[in-house]
């Protein structure tokens, strides 16, 4: 099993008289560190309790304190996995933890849309969140530890089949029927629950439209008319596949200067490509693609999300468009502001003059195939633009 860097993250939160909440997609790997968390505590301390099932479903959602108590026993620790599919959950962590201070509460759930809404109130001030992604790079670096040669090797396989736990340790043909069925079962599914019966005929038809546009400016208008379906209902759509974690949106950085574009436009990257890529049944060897440019700058957008939530930092991240030029992201923090362009294969890239000039205190970097390697897993290194 490759250990995962959320798992001791989430190891020193627990005992706050918090509850922990993890999201992420199924298959992702949320149940296999909340049992492994639940194996830390002494024999009968630890209690497992799987939403899916009907009769703990209706015993999570009794508001009788005494009855919720008599659920969990004498546990100190507990996991509540599918908590989403209790209803008012966030009611029954509150009674739970109030009654329990000294209680573990470990829940997890596969649509932040679902859980997030039922927790977010009872739970204000009294809860840690988490988001489990697809395996990075770095931590496949980790536990095989390889080297930069190898992670030539690593990175091609994360962008063919995504970083999913149960295809990644698997040979291409267990990969390739995993992801897809990853994709058609539980993609479709999750996401599913969560739109109008009416209108889930548009679900594929958007997610095929999405994965084309990997790397490009993305208009909800232009994808309206192209479906046949108004505004609103894309806008709404795009905000469930986000929650479902399949999707995430990256804004534009804009300070209304001249020679800048402003608009209500954004960019559009996968959480994990396999899933993109079963979704267009598009499996192939990078050699054998048209589309590689866009996958490496959706793969370098992975795994730099996941790395400055590896190291537990934090920034705002945009990417920039001009008149003249384009910059894939941009990453603000108090004290800094860092440009990097996404390249596959090393070639000289200058900074938009207009970029330069709104902020001149910019570093900037080109990440290619070549240099990925010390930028994510050997060293940060960037040169000042």
């Amino acid at each position: 099993m490759v250990e995962r860097f959320i798992t001791d993250q989430v190891r020193k939160k627990l005992g706050k008289g918090r509850v922990i909440v993890l999201y992420g997609p199924r298959r992702i790997g949320k149940t296999t560190i909340a049992r492994q968390l639940l194996k830390e505590v002494k024999p009968g301390d630890g209690l497992y309790l799987n939403c899916d099932e009907l009769p703990i479903q209706q015993a999570l959602e009794s508001r009788s304190l005494q009855a919720l108590n008599r659920t969990i026993g004498n546990a100190k620790r507990i996991v509540i996995d599918e908590a989403q599919r209790v209803s008012d959950i966030g009611v029954t962590l509150k009674l739970l933890i109030d009654s329990n201070p000294d209680l573990d509460i470990i829940a997890t759930g596969s649509s932040s849309f679902e859980l997030s809404n039922k927790v977010k109130e009872p739970l204000t001030g009294r809860s840690y969140e988490f988001v489990l992604e697809p395996l990075s790079l770095r931590e496949l670096q980790r536990h095989f530890e390889y080297s930069p040669l190898d992670i030539a090797v690593a990175y091609e396989r994360l962008m063919r089949f995504g970083g999913y736990p149960g295809i990644v340790l698997a040979n291409d043909i267990e990969a390739a029927e995993e992801i897809s069925l990853i994709a058609e079962r539980y993609v479709y599914k999750d996401t599913l629950e969560l739109v109008e019966l009416r209108q889930r005929q548009l679900l594929p038809r958007l997610l095929t439209t999405l994965s084309l546009q990997i790397g490009q400016e993305v208009s909800y208008h232009e994808i309206g008319n192209l479906l046949g379906v108004k505004l609103e209902t894309i806008e709404r759509y795009i905000t469930i596949l986000e929650s479902a974690f399949i999707i995430y949106r990256l804004p534009a950085l804009t300070a209304n200067k001249r020679g800048q574009i402003s608009n209500r436009k954004r960019k559009v990257y996968f959480y994990d490509l396999g899933v993109r890529n079963a979704l267009i049944e598009n499996l192939n060897p990078l050699d054998l693609r048209d589309d590689s440019a866009g996958l490496w700058e959706n793969f370098c957008m992975n795994e730099r999300r996941k790395t400055l939530a590896e190291r537990g930092e934090s920034s705002k991240s945009y990417y920039w468009r001009g008149l003249y030029g384009e910059v894939d992201l941009v990453e603000q923090q108090p004290s800094s502001t860092r440009a990097f362009e996404f390249r596959l294969i090393d070639k000289p890239v200058r900074l938009p003059k207009t970029f330069q000039e709104t902020y001149p205190e910019a570093v900037f970097q080109v990440i290619h195939k070549d240099n990925l390697a010390d930028w994510l897993v050997f060293g940060d290194h960037a040169s000042r633009a």
